[in-house]
Parts: structure tokens; sequence; C-alpha cells
């Protein structure tokens, strides 16, 4: 792997960890068109730690809700066990069955897309007005990230809209989810590594560097888009991208 290879991988990583567009489907789809090599145990696990770091960073200004508001700590835990547990269950079953089925991961890209068209904003709730059933049922939805195309930030958004959340409430919490989330990814596959074949440090560290400041540079991104307009631009930009892809495999490759 190269260093630029390394650098392209940390900004597709970091930009799509937290847009709504899922990351895992743009890895999956762009590493064969942009020829940037198999999946690296250890190379993944220093990406995902750019993203949690950028994260954590970025979220610094609204722990004090969670210190005013405790219950919610436990709500973001309630709203990460789903997809823990569905993970360890399945992500080895769903991996070998779609990881190559480029024509359904840009279907299921298209189909969300058109969902975003569709959702709005239809209510005003906050962080502080979840009920323990709202955040289980958001943490039900994220289960379903485990499917590349779906998209973890991208569906908890949807849930969050349809009960009734505002939207920046809904960023805001899905960030709140990305933290445990990513977190669990990372301890997980830091304990792997023994088993994983070692990259230089010198591949290894600009793709960390370039997830980080791409993952802080989406969030940054996806809160302004949603405090001025809804998530339609997403739900176009996943339909574009799916559909491009999707004749990509089928007539090119």
């Amino acid at each position: 792997m190269s260093s630029i290879q390394s650098i392209l991988l940390g900004l597709i990583q970091g930009f799509t960890e937290f847009l709504p567009i899922s990351s895992s489907a743009h890895l999956i789809l762009l590493r064969p068109i942009l020829g940037l090599g198999e999946p690296d145990l250890w190379f993944d696990v220093f990406l995902h730690g750019g993203t949690l770091l950028a994260v954590l960073l970025f979220m610094i200004p609204q722990y004090s809700r969670l210190w005013r508001k405790p219950v919610l700590i436990g709500q973001i835990l309630i709203a990460t066990l789903p997809a823990a547990a569905f993970g360890i269950l399945l992500e080895s079953t769903i991996e070998n069955l779609i990881r190559n089925s480029y024509g359904l991961i840009s279907t299921l890209l298209i189909l969300v897309g058109i969902i975003f068209l569709l959702v709005k904003e239809r209510g005003n709730k906050q962080l502080e007005d979840m009920a323990w059933g709202e955040a289980l049922l958001i943490g039900i939805a994220q289960a379903l990230a485990l499917f590349p195309g779906v998209s973890r930030s991208g569906i908890t958004l949807l849930i969050a809209l349809l009960l009734g959340f505002r939207r920046k409430d809904a960023v805001l919490f899905s960030f709140f989810l990305s933290i445990t989330t990513i977190g669990g990814t990372f301890v997980r596959g830091f304990l792997e590594l023994q088993s994983a074949g070692r990259l230089s440090m010198n591949m290894v560290l600009p793709g960390f560097i370039a997830s980080f400041l791409s993952g802080l540079l989406a969030c940054y991104f996806l809160l302004r888009i949603v405090e001025t307009r809804d998530l339609r631009p997403f739900g176009y930009y996943r339909i574009l991208f799916g559909a491009s892809v999707f004749i990509y495999f089928l007539f090119i490759l």
C-alpha cells in the first residue's frame, strides 16, 4: 500500500463515516474502482481510531448535556446494544453474503436515498425528551447498518426524525452513538490485531491523519447542513452514486 492509497482510504472512511451515505458501501465499491487493494485489519483499526478521535473532539461542547441529564448516557448505551449483539452474531454471515454483491449494495444506496427524499422533520423534540423505548428503537434500526449501503448515521437519523426529534438533535444523538459504536469496533479490532499482519507506520499514519481530519470536517458539514436544510441533498447523492456504480459494475468492470 502506498501513502497515496492510505490517504485516499482515510479520506473515504472519514467523510463517509458520519455523513449518511454509508462508509462500508463506499469502501467496498471504491476499492476495486480506484485500485485500492484488499481490506487490512491493521489498517482498518487505525482508520476507525482516526474517526473515533474526530467525533470525540467534535462532541466536546455537547458533553455538558450528558452531565445535566445522565439518563442520556444510559439511553446511548441501550441504543448501542442491538448493533453490538447483531454484529457479534451476524456480521461474518452478512459479510460473506453481501460484501461482493455490488449490485445489491448499490440498490440499498438508492433505496435509502429515496427514503431520504420523503422523510422530513416532523417534531421539535430534543435529546432530553428521549424515552427509553425510542432509544432502543433507534438502536435496533442502527443494527440494519450491518448491511453495506444502509448507513449507520443515515438510518439513525431517519428513525429519530420519524420519532419527532429536531434534525440537529437527531444528528447529535447519531454522533453520540458513533462514539460507542466506533469505539467498540476499534477495541474489538485492536484485540484481534495479534493475528493480523502489520503494515509500516509510514503507510498507516497518513490514513489515520486523513480519516481524523476528514471525520472532523464531515461532522461539521453534516451539522451545518441539517441546521439549514433537510436530508434531501444526501438522498440525491446516494441515488446518483448508487446508480453510477451499479452501471459501472454492470457494464464496465
